[in-house]
């Protein structure tokens, strides 16, 4: 479908009042009269991860005099392309942008783009090679080194099979979400680093959604069909969790551990009690946020000299440092 004939159906579905399903919020203001109006879109709010992203995002912009308006997607491309659209009927002065579907999402960049609105991406991006073939652009992507939280969750399972499997064979189950290009990195840096152990196979590796009923139920798939599964990885905290709960109905406590995302404190906690989730990587998605804002504030300011590009701080979670951790992981 061109894109024109399908932002005018978009543009028909808002006018029905069907276009902004998912939980959202105008921030607070203490300013009589907000400089500017920030509209964020971000892929759900069903995961606090990225709850925690809005609220502070919210915060940061509400001090600074700017208004934040936030939605989420509930993982639906539709969805946040119809909350894109209603940014832009709203004439807001900048667009934050967490695309579920990175190939998906040039749509919603390129009416940004035409509507002259800068576009920020924060956490996970749109496929950039489909938007510039498009003709379209974003100011500033905003993310965790994800790549390095893949290695680091990758390095922890090598670390579990020297120190608690004494060197038996990984049996590796992988819990994924492939249309997210945070997700992407992270799978990459982790697959680089195992695909250097002979010892680690990957033995299933399904779609978990990015939730707790998603990795439950990947996971339950997985130690069905592949009962010599040892290890989950997952790819955020909330499928990681998910597995857990699998873990146990099957009564495998103590035979499969969880290890990779878990940037939750819920997540964090499980790593202290050290029963299933044993290790992990975690990043904040308040760091992420505070950046974005201020640097969306810096442009419509005038100042154009804003990176293309900012990696944030990553960590490793173990039960040595899990209670340390506890301060960064997000509620």
């Amino acid at each position: 479908m061109k894109l024109a004939k399908r932002l005018s159906i978009v543009g028909m579905a808002i006018a029905g009042t069907i276009g902004l399903a998912g939980p959202h919020a105008e921030a607070a203001q203490t300013c009589a009269k907000p400089k500017y109006v920030i509209g964020m879109s971000l892929m759900t709010l069903t995961n606090p991860y990225f709850e925690t992203m809005a609220k502070t995002a919210a915060k940061d912009a509400a001090a600074d005099c700017a208004k934040l308006i936030y939605y989420g997607g509930n993982m639906s491309e539709a969805q946040q392309l119809n909350q894109v659209e209603a940014f832009i009927q709203r004439h807001v002065n900048a667009i934050m942008f967490a695309p579920a579907d990175a190939a998906a999402a040039s749509s919603a960049v390129l009416a940004a783009n035409h509507a002259h609105i800068p576009v920020f991406t924060i956490d996970t991006n749109v496929d950039m090679k489909t938007l510039k073939r498009a003709g379209g652009h974003i100011v500033e992507f905003v993310q965790s080194n994800n790549v390095q939280l893949g290695e680091n969750a990758a390095k922890e399972v090598i670390a579990y099979d020297k120190s608690a499997l004494h060197g038996a064979p990984v049996k590796l189950g992988w819990i994924d979400y492939p249309f997210a290009t945070s997700v992407q990195d992270r799978d990459k840096g982790f697959k680089k680093i195992i695909d250097g152990d002979k010892n680690i196979h990957v033995v299933s590796r399904l779609n978990g959604k990015g939730t707790t009923p998603g990795g439950l139920s990947a996971t339950a798939a997985m130690l069905s069909a592949h009962p010599d599964v040892n290890v989950i990885f997952d790819i955020n905290a909330p499928s990681g969790l998910g597995a857990m709960d699998a873990i146990r109905a099957a009564n495998k406590v103590g035979k499969v551990a969880v290890i990779g995302l878990s940037g939750s404190q819920q997540a964090v906690q499980a790593i202290c009690q050290n029963s299933v989730y044993k290790a992990g990587a975690l990043q904040s998605p308040a760091v992420e946020s505070k950046i974005e804002v201020a640097n969306i504030i810096k442009y419509l300011d005038g100042d154009k000299n804003i990176p293309k590009l900012v990696l944030t701080k990553t960590y490793t979670v173990s039960k040595a440092n899990c209670h340390e951790m506890m301060k960064i992981a997000y509620p």
